[in-house]
């Protein structure tokens, strides 16, 4: 057999969750095997590992919490969900995300909101290695998401 998700194919598929609504997700790894065994059974879909993230509030999201009269209570989940193991090992404390037009930002999230790196060096034709050294990360309400619980990342659970 050949395909994707498949044992000794070289062709990798991982899916990745959204909790669908103001909750947090689940363990990466449990929610990985549960949807495994579904998916296999119901649709002999097959798949390598799932990336579970935490659905930040910003945006369309932001928007939905907002409507639904859940702004605070989600905000309230994520404060009290902060996890300091999380918080040493966001993507912002490694990686800058990168505009079109080569600004540089903390994250894709500061991106998403205009919130440039807190250096005066913020184009990537003035970057240089030091930058990344001892930075001020820019901070804002979304940034709970990606320490509460077991963390998020674009590569899902971050511990």
């Amino acid at each position: 057999d050949v395909g994707y998700g498949l044992t000794g194919s070289n062709l990798t598929l991982d899916l990745v969750y959204n909790p669908s609504g103001a909750f947090l997700p689940g363990d990466q790894e449990a929610l990985c095997q549960d949807f495994k065994r579904r998916l296999d059974q119901s649709f002999n879909i097959k798949f390598n590992g799932l990336f579970a993230l935490t659905n930040l509030p910003i945006s369309r999201f932001l928007d939905y919490l907002i409507a639904s009269d859940n702004y605070e209570d989600y905000m309230w989940t994520l404060v009290e969900s902060f996890n300091p193991a999380a918080a040493r090992a966001v993507m912002c404390l490694n990686t800058l995300s990168v505009s079109w037009d080569g600004y540089l930002f903390d994250c894709d999230f500061n991106q998403m909101l205009q919130m440039p790196i807190n250096d005066a060096r913020q184009h990537i034709a003035q970057y240089q290695n030091d930058l990344m050294e001892g930075r001020l990360i820019k901070i804002s309400q979304h940034c709970y998401g990606c320490t509460a619980g077991a963390g998020s990342s674009c590569q899902g659970a971050v511990i």
